[in-house]
């Protein structure tokens, strides 16, 4: 049992000792410094790189700049302006409730059904 242990903990070295060559390779093409990842990089090795997504919808970002430009136009005006106020979303329909109830109240009738057979 140990042998074999031993074994497959030699087989995983010589993987990772390739998989370091392959990496140290391709990092002198990319032409960064082959050295390994520091242990504040995070479990995966790598850094963060590229630009993050916006999370911002086109809407958000019209609503944003409507906003600022009416704040900056009362700025240069020497007025205060109000707050824009937001337009309250959606929300749920009569029917939807009453549809999200019904099947909540099904989800736990069967809930407790199971429980009661356990």
């Amino acid at each position: 049992m140990a042998n074999s242990l031993n074994e497959v903990i030699r087989k995983l070295e010589q993987q990772r000792a390739g998989i370091e060559r392959a990496l140290a390779a391709l990092r002198e093409i990319e032409g960064t410094p082959a050295t390994p990842p520091s242990a504040n990089e995070g479990a995966s090795g790598g850094t963060r790189r590229g630009r993050r997504k916006s999370r911002m919808t086109p809407e958000g970002r019209r609503r944003l700049s409507e906003a600022l430009k009416a704040r900056w136009a009362a700025k240069r005006a020497g007025t205060t302006a109000a707050p824009v106020k937001a337009k309250r979303k959606g929300g749920m329909t009569p029917e939807g409730r009453k549809r999200l109830s019904e099947a909540l109240k099904k989800r736990w009738a069967a809930k407790r059904a199971a429980a009661k057979r356990k």
